[in-house]
């Protein structure tokens, strides 16, 4: 079947072709307006689709998903930034800036880590080893 619907097809778009151009040649001005026509037609129907059932399902976003999903994801980004904050870039200081700077930091004291890992040990039955050389 798919043998003979090859030549079919390209029969049909080259006698497309064909009549496109002549219809070009021939009546120019009316062919451009129907062009046009159609063009204008599309983007209104490809509008009114998009605009009462696409948008609510979020294609066609920048990142797709829900308003709701966005929200979040937002949400999470800024709390990402702000445990994760970038430290901004330095300005040339004049050498006594540089001075001043290095004194002052030697004096501070080093912090404690605020945020240290939530690590807990579990107490197990340490008692019960393997003992590999029994089978």
């Amino acid at each position: 079947m798919r043998n003979w619907m090859t030549p079919v097809i390209y029969t049909l778009i080259g006698l497309a072709i064909f009549f496109v151009g002549i219809q070009l040649f021939t009546n120019t001005t009316g062919f451009l307006t129907s062009i046009v026509t159609m063009i204008g037609i599309a983007a209104l129907i490809y509008g009114a689709i998009y605009f009462f059932f696409l948008r609510k399902r979020g294609f066609g976003g920048a990142a797709g998903g829900n308003r709701n999903e966005m929200k979040k994801y937002k949400q999470a980004v800024k709390q990402s930034k702000q445990k994760y904050k970038q430290p901004t870039p330095a300005i040339k200081k004049s050498p006594v800036a540089k001075a001043q700077t290095k004194a002052s930091s030697l004096g501070r004291k080093n912090r404690k880590r605020m945020n240290g890992p939530q690590l807990r040990v579990i107490e197990g039955n340490k008692s019960k080893g393997k003992n590999r050389a029994t089978f």
